[in-house]
């Protein structure tokens, strides 16, 4: 019987998404997988060794040197690390004494950092609402001029009046393309709340794929799905959602080479929670990527700036868009590119009322 709670015991610390460390004195008796996964090293190269051996920060070590004996808790928030592959992490650490004969201590390593870069996200929406304001003035300050001007041009050139019509193409493409820039500018500034109604997250990613078949085409890109079928439905804005699903997938394509590839899949992240008024919900991870020309390091920090663009033709506003609506619905959204390798965007939505 008790072999056999010892058994239970030790797979249920294998299988928690904690760090988890027991040390005897200040030796490491026990790691799990989680540990091993962030320190970057097996279990038989831990095992037996010095908690002071490890790559742990002074501030860790010399917290552990003063508890050792006294049989208290503490935490520490926020610390950095970087395993032995030279992946950083941000790490909270719980010291939890397990007293018997001795004073033992377990150490739980919570992995931050994804967390973090939540926050992180979320901090972002301040300063896009200060620039919501001025989008909204400038926009409308300059629609309505440029309405008239478009009008007075394709009116002279259907009463063909003397005008060359090489220049009015001219006129009439780049009138075109600063109303395309207003109308973006527009939706990004709209302030009007999420109108929340229950949506398929995949009807919403198959509408985007069919509207942008003919582009595919063009460009002999494969589109491939790779759907979670059993994601419930939840609440979110469709219409704006739409078309920020559309823009990150039009600009996975237009990235590609020609017989490029694009892959489009969902799952639940059950590593995140997203704490409503009613109830914890999961988040939904839609990922968008591509095998494209991807960007520079410089080019990713610049990616949400509004203008800044490589497209010819692009606005620079398109995926400034794209944040503005999952920060309404309360998600955030992470970029991963490399050149020459392609580019995914992954987003996380809270999959509020799930059905």
């Amino acid at each position: 019987m008790k072999k056999r709670e010892k058994f239970d015991f030790e797979n249920l610390l294998e299988h928690l998404p904690y760090g988890v460390l027991y040390l005897n004195d200040d030796k490491i008796v026990y790691i799990n997988s989680a540990s091993e996964s962030i320190l970057g090293l097996s279990r038989e190269k831990i095992l037996s060794k010095s908690i002071y051996s490890q790559q742990f920060s002074d501030k860790l070590k010399d917290t552990f040197r003063k508890l050792k004996d006294s049989g208290k808790t503490a935490r520490l928030y926020e610390e950095n690390f970087v395993n032995y592959f030279g992946k950083k992490y941000i790490l909270n650490v719980h010291f939890v004494p397990v007293i018997t004969k001795n004073i033992n201590y377990l150490l739980l390593i919570e992995d931050y950092s994804f967390l973090k870069e939540v926050e992180k996200k979320s901090n972002e929406y301040s300063n896009i609402e200060k620039l919501s304001t001025l989008f909204a003035s400038m926009a409308h300050e300059i629609k309505n001029p440029l309405g008239v001007i478009k009008g007075t041009i394709q009116l002279v050139e259907k009463q063909s009046l003397p005008l060359d019509s090489e220049a009015l193409n001219i006129i009439i493409s780049e009138v075109n393309r600063i109303e395309k820039v207003i109308q973006e500018l527009l939706n990004y500034s709209n302030p009007q709340r999420v109108n929340e109604e229950y949506v398929n997250i995949h009807q919403i990613l198959d509408k985007s794929i069919v509207s942008l078949t003919s582009l595919a085409k063009e460009k002999s890109v494969m589109i491939f799905k790779e759907y979670d079928t059993t994601l419930p439905n939840f609440l979110a804005d469709p219409e704006t959602l739409y078309r920020a699903l559309f823009n990150v997938i039009k600009n996975a394509i237009e990235a590609c080479s020609y017989n490029g590839k694009v892959v489009i899949s969902t799952k639940v992240n059950v590593d995140l929670r997203y704490k409503s008024s009613t109830k914890d919900v999961n988040y939904v991870s839609i990922e968008i990527a591509d095998n494209g020309e991807g960007m520079s390091e410089e080019d990713l920090k610049r990616i949400f700036t509004p203008f800044f663009t490589k497209k010819a033709g692009g606005t620079g506003l398109g995926m400034v868009y794209v944040q503005k609506v999952v920060l309404d619905h309360n998600g955030f959204l992470n970029i991963w590119s490399m050149p020459k390798e392609g580019t995914k965007v992954s987003i996380y939505l809270p999959m509020k009322g799930a059905m």
